[in-house]
């Protein structure tokens, strides 16, 4: 996994050589996330109430931004989503690890110590592990959990972020908060029931501090 995730870096750090024309911006974000899942049986209607899982993460980012303040931003990081349920009295916590690269285009207004900074493009996961086989030792007859052998693996979504941006030199401070929507179903109905829901799309709500060095193209 760590091989991965540095091969990655390399690659998109690389890419980031070769095709900016003005600056370049690499660092790291650290984030406090609180994320939640949409529940909704259409076959019989239904919601299914859950309360949101929180946790940090932390991104390596690179960015490419030309002369006009708009550019490019890559992240890498590896991000914890779940939620917490209640079945039968039960309380549980599903927890599910994925490898998230969010690409959005980022543009930036303001002046040169103080900016505002808005970010929007897709993202892309690979989830790394899951709790499932701990829940099932722990509650039976839990109905709705993450079957390694029934679901997807891969998820994808929308992500939007807001923020200020403070500019010291060469080096950037951010302040800014981000959603995630995954467009993706995490559960694969494969018969419709009324224990499975066939809507089960995650939500992310993040605050971030972000760090970014930027240098010039011929500083390389």
């Amino acid at each position: 996994m760590k091989r991965i995730i540095c091969l990655l870096i390399f690659f998109l750090f690389s890419t980031t050589l070769i095709y900016s024309q003005n600056t370049i911006s690499i660092g790291l974000k650290s984030s406090y996330n609180s994320s939640n899942i949409n529940f909704y049986n259409n076959f019989f209607p239904q919601n299914i109430g859950t309360s949101s899982f929180y946790d940090f993460s932390f991104s390596f980012i690179t960015e490419i931004k030309n002369k006009k303040n708009t550019g490019i931003r890559i992240e890498i990081s590896k991000m914890n989503k779940g939620w917490v349920g209640d079945t039968n009295n039960k309380i549980y916590t599903s927890e599910i690890s994925y490898l998230n690269v969010p690409v959005t285009m980022s543009t930036y207004f303001g002046n040169k110590k103080t900016k505002i900074n808005f970010l929007l493009g897709p993202f892309f996961e690979y989830q790394l592990s899951n709790n499932s086989d701990y829940l099932l030792s722990e509650i039976s007859d839990l109905d709705i959990y993450f079957d390694d052998l029934r679901d997807n693996k891969w998820g994808y979504g929308l992500m939007t972020s807001a923020g200020l941006s403070f500019n010291l030199n060469k080096n950037h401070f951010q302040f800014l908060v981000s959603y995630q929507y995954n467009f993706d179903n995490l559960i694969d109905v494969k018969i419709k029931n009324a224990l499975i829901p066939d809507i089960s799309n995650f939500n992310t709500l993040s605050l971030s501090f972000v760090y970014l060095f930027n240098f010039d193209k011929n500083e390389i």
